[in-house]
């Protein structure tokens, strides 16, 4: 078994049968906040006989339990080693959605939402095919093995560039000309351009890995800017700045390899 598909009533089952209550009741406050505990038993119930139903649960001591083979889809939910979840804005730039890999010894999941968030899909993947799903989610046109970088962004300035960006749809000259110099380049009007466009708003990477008691530790943040003829990666260096290149592969591998907590 590669592949599962559960609904919500599945998964808190799953997460009660695993033993994780609270990330059961988690998702049950979330989604049907007010459900009285005997309406909660009967649902738990329901959900248990559709399992049963796709061969995924099992009658033990007249109790239902996930098989074996299911339960490591729902432990690498909150025992993974590391975490990195792509985000993206639609076409509004309103609404998000995202899509995460889990990773723990030789192991790579992906997890993602289906049909409204209705439906949690979670597939075993082979490491090498984590990259071409991540293409897949921007939609990167192509994907070369490099970049060189283009231009830096002072850290401390990154919020000033983000509310210039954001002021409207089109840039004025005087703020062209105002990045353009702090950039110390002339080779990023295009990239100015693009991001102004989508208003400061930007996609994502994020990569976690977690401690002992499975709290997150931040390790990097790659921001993802899809543009009129390219797409933008901004990284950042030692010092924390930013630097813009070209999406690459390399950079990808970076961040799914790399397992040093960042310092901010």
């Amino acid at each position: 078994m590669d592949t599962i598909q559960l609904s919500i009533e599945e998964l808190i089952f799953s997460f009660y049968s695993e033993g994780l209550y609270e990330q059961g009741i988690s998702i049950k406050e979330t989604y049907f906040p007010k459900l009285q505990d005997s309406e909660l038993k009967l649902m738990l119930e329901f959900a248990a006989r559709s399992l049963l139903a796709k061969d995924m649960a099992k009658e033990v001591n007249n109790q239902y339990k996930l098989k074996e083979e299911v339960a490591s889809f729902i432990q690498i939910l909150s025992y993974a080693e590391k975490t990195v979840k792509a985000s993206k804005f639609d076409s509004s730039l309103i609404a998000e959605e995202s899509i995460s890999f889990h990773f723990r010894s030789d192991e790579v999941y992906l997890h993602k939402l289906l049909h409204d968030h209705q439906v949690h899909y979670i597939s075993k993947l082979p490491i090498e095919e984590v990259i071409s799903n991540i293409s897949k989610f921007f939609n990167f046109s192509s994907l070369a093995e490099q970049s060189e970088v283009l231009c830096k962004l002072k850290n401390e300035e990154f919020e000033e560039f983000l509310e210039d960006m954001s002021q409207s749809d089109s840039l004025s000259a005087s703020i062209v000309q105002k990045w353009i110099s702090r950039m110390h380049s002339s080779n990023v009007i295009e990239f100015l351009e693009d991001i102004s466009k989508r208003k400061g708003k930007m996609d994502s990477l994020l990569s976690l890995k977690y401690d002992a008691n499975n709290n997150p530790d931040l390790i990097d943040l790659y921001f993802v800017i899809p543009g009129k003829t390219e797409t933008w990666l901004l990284t950042r260096d030692a010092n924390l700045d930013l630097e813009i290149q070209r999406i690459n592969e390399s950079s990808i591998k970076n961040i799914l390899l790399n397992n040093k907590i960042l310092s901010v």
